[in-house]
């Protein structure tokens, strides 16, 4: 079935995932404090074991229990912000390319409300049809529901949707499990030390998304 739609990620698709841990960095070192090699330390764990909540593990490794994670991620929101550096400008190009090639377009993204903002501010909103983020539509990857009320969205079938995301765990497995199309885009989160079986978890795996356009219409 051909494919009509795309969902993006945003953090390690569209914009850098360094914003993301500035953010969740400074946070931590407002409660406690937090050495650059000790928080790096987790983050490269957690990347290459591709499970669990890097915001629980950082929590429990530097706060002591998940007590804390509420206000944790408060302060995290807060400076949760892009700057012009953070923009994937291949990420932009792709998605105005399959928006000019016909495609609908969604966002299914794990994001504080500063991210609709930013994409404002960036011109790149007039190009969405569905905007999914996470602190807006009430679901966090990798829950079903996220990527059902897309498909809904969209109103295609879920086989004509493909998902572009830089995780296995929460973007790959699960928009594959509902029949989505999948890329793997091996930048930001993903896992620096991938497994034969991750490699092929997708149906496109991509280091970048300069050809990403061509690949999508040749499935």
């Amino acid at each position: 079935m051909k494919v009509k739609a795309a969902t993006f990620d945003i953090g390690g698709v569209l914009y850098s995932d360094d914003a993301f841990k500035r953010a969740i960095f400074s946070a931590l070192n407002q409660l406690t404090t937090v050495s650059k090699s000790d928080f790096d330390q987790v983050y490269l764990s957690h990347l290459k074991s591709q499970s669990g909540s890097l915001r629980s593990k950082l929590c429990e490794a530097f706060l002591g229990s998940l007590d804390k994670k509420g206000e944790l991620m408060k302060l995290t929101n807060i400076r949760w912000l892009f700057n012009d550096n953070d923009q994937y400008q291949d990420g932009r190009e792709c998605l105005i390319k399959l928006k000019q090639a016909g495609f609908r377009i969604g966002i299914v993204a794990n994001q504080p409300k500063s991210s609709a903002d930013r994409l404002k501010q960036d011109d790149l909103m007039k190009y969405i049809d569905f905007l999914g983020i996470s602190a807006i539509v009430g679901f966090e990857k990798p829950d079903p529901a996220f990527f059902k009320l897309a498909i809904e969205e969209l109103a295609l079938a879920a086989e004509e949707i493909i998902h572009i995301g830089n995780r296995i765990d929460t973007d790959v497995r699960p928009a594959k499990a509902l029949g989505m199309k999948t890329v793997w885009v091996r930048r930001g989160e993903a896992n620096p030390e991938p497994s034969k079986d991750e490699l092929a978890a997708a149906d496109i795996t991509v280091s970048d998304l300069k050809s990403l356009p061509e690949l999508i219409s040749s499935l």
